[in-house]
């Protein structure tokens, strides 16, 4: 009887935690990796828990020049009551195991809707020398403590150019002052590199499930073949002297849990000179370089220079996540020429009303999944995933749909 009473108690406690629609997420689990794409409206934010509970930010954008609408900005979710990076340290806190403690900070590029713009009303710290506005991730850095941080720039930030605009400059700032009054500490992010961002806590629990490569970094993109690096930007002396860029310099890793796999990489798009003066195209190689993955974050919010189909064709993902704040990322074209490389679907965090209606009735919207942040769990040893859709419009975290689960390739 006392076992029975046991068993019925385990089965009731492991139905508990089960998702429904309609009621709030339950969360991250030891032995899951959750990846909340987060949605604010004015930025892009990616938040990773991998399996034994090391944590990563990647990105916080607030790209609101004067915090006021223009004609193609998305609503903001859940109101304009606060700034994006507190909508965002806000989330981060309900969902992360480790509260205010996040293992790992990444700026995938220097764009404002990644690491947040000065152009606002944005408060101004002061006494910090130097100070600098509380916009994006150093906004997120006034209740968010990090371990470590990457970014495409450290340690000098002069290759492929010198970087000195003043957004970037703000974010470095921030950085500083964490450095020197918050333990945090900066790491140069080493292209190529199998596990420079490793797990914290319980690693031999999980190493031979879990794994991350850097693929790229200022343009310089590892060669799965060889194990070696191809730095794009040194192969021609008019890459350097031109006009660059910035997109083209972004960071991109791919992750693995057991037989699951994920692919992100800011606004990688672009394209630089080889020896001869031909035109290279670096989403492409880049994708060469991860191969095939079960979910994609999308490269450069799906926007029309971007999705190319040697990308499409090397990542061959079944599920894409869209991140988005502007009404450019929603490109029909775009999500016509991924759907027909697979039979898969977009999750997209916002679609304009008046757009969906202009083009209702077209097959592409069948598979265009929108509205509201995106969770990505991988469990079961990484074996099979589930795609959440979330209610961005508060901080209740309603299920408003679960799609899966689906196996991981094998």
């Amino acid at each position: 009887m006392k076992n029975l009473t046991i068993l019925l108690f385990l089965i009731l406690c492991s139905c508990s935690v089960e998702d429904q629609v309609g009621k709030p997420y339950q969360g991250w689990h030891p032995g899951e990796m959750d990846i909340h794409h987060i949605y604010t409206g004015r930025g892009e934010a990616n938040f990773f828990i991998f399996p034994d509970a090391t944590t990563m930010l990647i990105d916080a954008g607030d790209h609101d020049p004067a915090y006021e609408d223009f004609p193609y900005m998305t609503k903001p979710m859940p109101d304009k009551s606060r700034r994006s990076g507190e909508w965002i340290a806000r989330y981060i806190e309900r969902t992360n195991p480790n509260k205010t403690k996040v293992d790992y900070l990444m700026a995938s590029h220097f764009h404002s809707d990644h690491t947040g713009s000065i152009n606002s009303n944005a408060a101004m710290t002061s006494g910090r020398n130097p100070d600098y506005k509380l916009v994006g991730m150093a906004e997120v850095g006034e209740w968010i403590q990090f371990g470590t941080s990457f970014d495409r720039g450290y340690p000098n930030y002069n290759y492929p150019n010198i970087v000195n605009d003043a957004h970037t400059q703000n974010y470095l700032a921030f950085i500083k002052h964490h450095v020197e009054h918050h333990g945090l500490k900066q790491e140069e992010f080493k292209v190529g590199k199998l596990n420079q961002i490793s797990l914290k806590n319980k690693p031999e629990k999980y190493n031979n499930l879990f794994s991350i490569r850097n693929l790229a970094a200022n343009g310089e993109i590892w060669n799965r073949e060889d194990n070696t690096t191809t730095r794009y930007y040194d192969l021609n002396p008019m890459n350097i002297e031109g006009r660059q860029n910035e997109n083209t310099k972004s960071i991109a890793l791919r992750i693995d849990y057991g037989t699951f796999s994920y692919y992100t990489g800011g606004d990688l798009t672009g394209s630089v000179k080889d020896a001869n003066g031909n035109s290279i195209n670096l989403e492409a190689k880049t994708g060469e370089a991860c191969g095939q993955v079960d979910v994609c974050k999308s490269n450069h919010h799906s926007y029309l220079d971007s999705m190319h189909e040697g990308f499409l064709e090397a990542i061959k993902a079944k599920h894409y996540v869209n991140c988005t704040w502007d009404l450019q990322h929603s490109q029909p074209k775009i999500f016509q020429r991924v759907l027909s490389k697979s039979d898969c679907l977009i999750f997209h965090q916002y679609l304009w009303p008046e757009q969906m209606a202009k083009h209702e009735g077209e097959e592409w919207t069948k598979k265009v999944i929108e509205q509201g942040h995106i969770v990505v769990k991988a469990y079961d040893k990484g074996r099979k995933y589930k795609v959440y859709i979330l209610s961005a419009e508060n901080e209740e975290m309603i299920v408003k749909a679960i799609y899966g689960p689906y196996d991981s390739n094998q």
